[in-house]
């Protein structure tokens, strides 16, 4: 029989079951690449080489800055950088590269570039070098410092946990308060953290170590580190690191390790190329001023921009991270003309961040030239010597064995006479703006000096100059951490003296005194006054008020030219009194002398549509004569401190009462300081009625109207309370607190509608700024273009240090022409008087030292020396080791003046020694003429051999740059 049987199924080989697999597996990536190739292909290449091409900005050349002659002053060098670019490769070994790069500059003595505002002292302590001491703008920078690093992220959490959506602007300042509380110190160890520092170390940690790493906070982290790094190490890594961190928030950019370095530094790093992965070489254009310290408060310096003002200069198409601005003098001013164009190129590069191909270049483009009114000898002239003068003073003993240890400050300014065009400008100390030029190129010491200064050593230096009796905290008060320089002692070289420090004019104002006398018709050429040394003759209206001469000497028999010679306050006193009287010895007569000293430029008229400025291109300040306004503002104010004073002591005048606090404190609650300022306010209302008709004389009724602020101070404070409890505890006695209240409101009116009132319209005040006392103070400059003024007769000029703008082609962009702002005509009769007074000052007295510079000079001067006080007494100069200004003011020739001269020696004691100057300002202008006058006159005088004829710096009107 057939049997059937069922068929065997025949299994697959697992070699069958492989084959498929694969082909299924090789199918897939067929079609993947297919896919890829066909129809992603472009867009994959276009990323490829967006991830391969990178676009390296070139900076442009800024604009020359030159002299009157063309000379140049400010111009860019080009000079070699080291930058490093961040890539995948260059990362693996970014500690080895850092190490032999920094072996490289150290062993040829460059710099690497240090912008990290996180600093390490010589004694290992951190701190922040926030180039300010003003403590809001150092508060801005370092809460933007904390956060672009972000510091403020781990505060959020922490504050902020559970909170949905965005901060409001109560919670940012709360961060912004914690941040501010992290330390230098605490700073640096999550600084560490952030930079994954531990890589110095361990740059391959296992997966374990890692997590280790994550969970270490940066101070264990650190001190890891400096088991084998010191903390100096860390930090240049670390200033690396950041700048990479700084950069990345831009897209791509290297970041610079050190700029100017040397030809043979960049040739050896050039040759290593290969081994310093993510290093190159480039060329870029640096600033340079080719006669280093010369106008430097003219022409100022660049610097990087701030953190705080990132976003504005980014708006306007800067780099914030890598472009230098100018930050003070012409370089400011003059910034959107001075930055040029940058340019770039577009290169692909390789994994190791190195240039294979140069696919499009954009060429930078210069920026504009800036040509000056200055002129670079007398420039020279008026620096070196004022210098030297300041050297020569503040180490002598003089004629009458005084010092002038802290005479280290000054300026000198001269003008063109009949144009307005500022031909020097010299504030000493100056300042070589080439070492900002770097970025990060200065040493901490320099970095110090200029904008974080040692007050503490400072002045232990200074006591021992100057014989000070003030204590630290007198001269120099901390707050929050930082000492301030209130007292104006420390030399400061970013501070003009020249446009920016007011100053009393002392008697180099008497000219302008004489011409007001003279105009008005108060004094006359040919009038006679005895001048007994002390102006004691209107008793009447001044009673006890006798100010004197120097010294209380008398000069005996004089007119107005004799007055100017041997600076006669008896007859200035006299002459301010006058014009007081003439004008019906009112309010308004307080005025009478302002009148004319805004018609020089010293001070304006707060009527005036005027802008309170001389017209310089540069930043300036601009000072207030005396004038009756001006006097009661700052009388009210000084009033509130007095009037605090007196009630705190309990005793004014014939009135005695328990202490009443009204001072400011944080700790008083609102209700009191409500009571307190409400007080005040009254007060405050009063004086101001002063000089107008609302003005009350009516004592009695305003004591009766400040007793309810009175009494609500005494019941919201407990201090007040405690005083009385004292008062009736040691006096076994109980205090009648109305009585009280009726005392302290007569003290109160007596003070304010009576001595303070009368204070303020009192014609003492017209009377010291006759000879340029009191409030009156201005700046050199102003006080320059006042004694320009009176030179040419009456016509004031706006002033400039511009000329005119040029492309770099040389095509004229803009002129500054010469422009009047106001016009007075002195009368020629009057204006000789005066001039003559002023040519006496040069030339009559052989012993002067103002005298021994000019009696022999060959062309006629005409001069004002000025020894201004700021304080009251010898003892008060004593006390803080300062001494009055030394102030003097010329022009020349007298009967056709063609350049007029002011100068201060800030505690330079007598106005003589600020002549010195001048002299060497007046050789360098008329060198040529001297010389056709006298071939031999350079043997004759050392001042203009070794600023005129010897001086070191030479033209380079054909310097190619």
């Amino acid at each position: 029989m057939i049997v059937n049987y069922k068929k065997k199924k025949k299994k697959l080989s697992r070699y069958i079951v492989l084959n498929i697999v694969m082909f299924v597996i090789f199918g897939a990536i067929i079609s993947k690449l297919v896919y890829l190739q066909l129809y992603k292909g472009e867009d994959y290449k276009e990323r490829a080489d967006i991830g391969s091409t990178r676009f390296v900005a070139e900076k442009a050349p800024r604009g020359k800055i030159l002299d009157n002659e063309g000379n140049i002053l400010a111009t860019n060098i080009q000079t070699y950088a080291l930058t490093y670019t961040t890539t995948d490769e260059s990362e693996k070994d970014f500690y080895g590269t850092m190490d032999s790069i920094f072996k490289i500059l150290d062993e040829n003595g460059e710099k690497f570039q240090d912008d990290l505002m996180l600093k390490i002292d010589n004694n290992g302590k951190f701190y922040f070098d926030f180039k300010t001491d003003v403590k809001e703008e150092r508060n801005s920078v370092e809460i933007l410092f904390k956060r672009d690093r972000g510091l403020n992220e781990k505060i959020e959490k922490e504050l902020f946990k559970d909170k949905k959506g965005d901060l409001t602007d109560d919670d940012i300042e709360a961060v912004n308060k914690e941040l501010l509380k992290i330390t230098p110190e605490e700073t640096f160890y999550e600084l560490v953290k952030v930079y994954n520092m531990y890589e110095l170390i361990n740059n391959k940690p296992t997966e374990e170590q890692l997590k280790a790493y994550t969970n270490m906070s940066g101070k264990d982290m650190t001190l890891e580190l400096l088991n084998k790094y010191s903390a100096n190490d860390i930090r240049k890594y670390m200033v690396v690191k950041d700048s990479i961190k700084m950069q990345s928030f831009k897209g791509y950019r290297a970041v610079t390790i050190a700029s100017n370095i040397k030809k043979d530094t960049a040739f050896i790093v050039y040759q290593r190329l290969n081994d310093l992965t993510g290093l190159d070489v480039s060329l870029e254009p640096i600033r340079h001023y080719p006669y280093n310290n010369l106008g430097s408060a003219v022409l100022g310096y660049i610097s990087p921009i701030n953190s705080s003002q990132e976003k504005k200069y980014e708006l306007r198409g800067y780099d914030a991270s890598s472009d230098l601005i100018g930050v003070s003098g012409i370089e400011a001013a003059f910034e959107s003309h001075l930055k040029g164009t940058k340019g770039g190129t577009t290169i692909k590069v390789n994994s190791k961040g190195r240039k294979t191909e140069e696919l499009f270049k954009l060429e930078s483009y210069p920026g504009n030239n800036i040509h000056l009114t200055i002129d670079k000898d007398i420039q020279y002239a008026a620096q070196e010597s004022l210098k030297d003068i300041l050297s020569k003073v503040n180490t002598m003993v003089d004629f009458n064995g005084a010092t002038y240890a802290s005479a280290t400050r000054g300026a000198t300014v001269a003008i063109e006479v009949k144009t307005g065009r500022v031909l020097a400008l010299a504030s000493y100390p100056d300042y070589d703006p080439n070492i900002f030029a770097v970025p990060g190129g200065l040493t901490a010491e320099e970095s110090q000096k200029y904008f974080s200064p040692d007050f503490e050593a400072f002045y232990k230096d200074y006591v021992a100059r100057t014989n000070a009796k003030a204590t630290l905290d007198e001269l120099f008060p901390e707050e929050d951490g930082v000492r301030k320089d209130d007292k104006d002692i420390y030399p400061r070289s970013f501070f003009n003296y020249a446009t920016q420090g007011l100053i009393p004019p002392g008697s180099s104002f008497k000219p302008l005194t004489a011409v007001a006398g003279l105009e008005e018709g108060v004094i006359t050429p040919g009038e006679i006054m005895n001048d007994t040394g002390i102006w004691n003759i209107h008793k009447d209206i001044f009673g006890d008020y006798a100010p004197t001469n120097y010294g209380k000497l008398p000069n005996g028999p004089v007119d107005v030219r004799k007055a100017l010679q041997v600076s006669s306050n008896f007859y200035f006193y006299e002459t301010g009194f006058r014009l007081y009287q003439k004008y019906g010895s009112k309010v308004e007569a307080l005025n009478t002398i302002a009148k004319y000293a805004y018609k020089f430029g010293l001070g304006l008229d707060a009527n005036s549509n005027m802008k309170p400025e001389t017209g310089i291109e540069i930043e300036e300040n601009f000072g207030q004569v005396y004038n009756f306004e001006s006097f009661k503002d700052g009388a009210v104010n000084s009033a509130m401190f007095s009037l605090v004073d007196f009630l705190e002591k309990g005793v004014y005048g014939g009135y005695n009462f328990i202490p009443l606090d009204i001072r400011k404190s944080d700790d008083d609650t609102d209700e009191l300081k409500i009571a307190k300022q409400a007080l005040k306010d009254k007060v405050i209302s009063s004086l101001e009625t002063v000089g107008t008709k609302e003005h009350s004389l009516d004592a009695d009724a305003f004591a009766e109207n400040i007793e309810k602020e009175i009494k609500a101070v005494m019941n919201s404070s407990e201090k007040y309370k405690s005083n009385v409890a004292n008062y009736e505890k040691s006096n076994n006695k109980k205090v009648d607190l109305d009585r009280e209240t009726r005392i302290i409101a007569a003290a109160i009116a007596q003070f304010t509608i009576f001595d303070q009132a009368s204070a303020i319209t009192s014609p003492a005040e017209i009377v010291n700024a006759a000879i340029g006392q009191g409030i009156s103070r201005f700046t050199p400059l102003q006080l320059a273009n006042y004694v320009a003024t009176l030179a040419n007769g009456g016509t004031r000029y706006k002033l400039r240090l511009v000329d005119k703008i040029t492309a770099p082609t040389g095509e004229v962009i803009q002129e500054f022409n010469t422009e009047v702002v106001e016009k007075f005509n002195i009368d020629p009769n009057n204006l000789k008087v005066v001039k003559d007074g002023m040519y006496r000052v040069n030339h009559a007295d052989p012993s002067s030292f103002v005298v021994q510079q000019f009696g022999n000079f060959p062309i006629p001067t005409a001069g004002k020396t000025g020894t201004a006080d700021f304080l009251n007494t010898d003892e008060a100069y004593d006390y803080i080791g300062r001494d009055p200004y030394a102030t003097y003011a010329s022009f020349a020739p007298v009967d056709d003046p063609q350049i007029a001269t002011f100068t201060v020696l800030y505690d330079g004691g007598r106005g003589s020694y600020s002549s010195y100057p001048t002299k060497a300002i007046y050789e360098a202008y008329f060198k040529d003429q001297l010389l056709k006058m006298d071939p031999n006159y350079a043997s004759k005088s050392e001042s203009f051999r070794k600023y005129v004829s010897e001086a070191p710096i030479k033209d380079n009107k054909n310097t190619q740059h």
